[in-house]
């Protein structure tokens, strides 16, 4: 199937249900940003392979699944975009199967960017592309996730945020949501479970206009 503005990967958010039981996490972003580092900081545990590399380490989605706070959390790694040694075509591909490891569905998107990186061309090309894949929908379900925040440096995310106007524009259609990983501190739990607040609070946001459409 050709994926283009026309014709998304199309994701049924309507019917996401609440329980704190278990949550579906899909990792975006372009290589060498931490993905599988911050999956890893979820997680709690070495789950995917991490390297200091402007190369993919990872050629294709994969799974892994922990118990946080209580809860389940499967957490799905896909391939990073531009990279030169992989195919465009495949991966889009890969990323646009991702859908389809969080059954019944992603209860959220995280779009990893690292914090001391300019927000360039590139990525908003990147952003592009994933609205192509899934429509502008899966903004709604998005949040922006910062790593590397242990290279702030002083600076808070926010002031960050307001410099870009074209990385403020992204977070304003996230609906301003956006968290911040130290990836070398995984012992650090408080990090991951304001994250799962933050998703369960944006599920419950959408499952409100959803019942007020009805």
């Amino acid at each position: 199937m050709r994926l283009t503005s026309r014709n998304p990967v199309r994701i049924d958010f309507s019917n996401t249900q609440r329980p704190a039981v278990s949550r579906w996490i899909v990792l975006l972003g372009q290589t060498g940003v931490g993905k599988s580092a911050a999956g890893n900081t979820i997680l709690g545990r070495e789950r995917f392979r991490s390297e200091r590399s402007m190369d993919s380490v990872t050629r294709e989605c994969s799974v892994a699944h922990a118990t946080v706070s209580g809860r389940s959390v499967s957490v799905v790694d896909t391939p990073g975009f531009f990279d030169s040694q992989i195919d465009p075509g495949q991966v889009k591909k890969a990323i646009a199967s991702s859908v389809h490891y969080s059954s019944p569905r992603p209860h959220a998107f995280l779009i990893v960017l690292r914090v001391d990186d300019r927000f360039t061309d590139q990525e908003q090309q990147f952003l592009q592309k994933i609205e192509i894949m899934f429509g502008q929908e899966m903004l709604k379900n998005t949040i922006i996730l910062f790593t590397r925040g242990d290279h702030l440096e002083g600076e808070s995310v926010e002031e960050l945020i307001e410099e870009n106007s074209k990385l403020r524009a992204l977070v304003d259609q996230c609906g301003g949501r956006y968290h911040v990983f130290n990836n070398k501190d995984q012992s650090n739990r408080e990090q991951v479970i304001d994250l799962l607040q933050k998703i369960d609070t944006m599920i419950e946001q959408r499952m409100e206009q959803c019942r007020k459409r009805q």
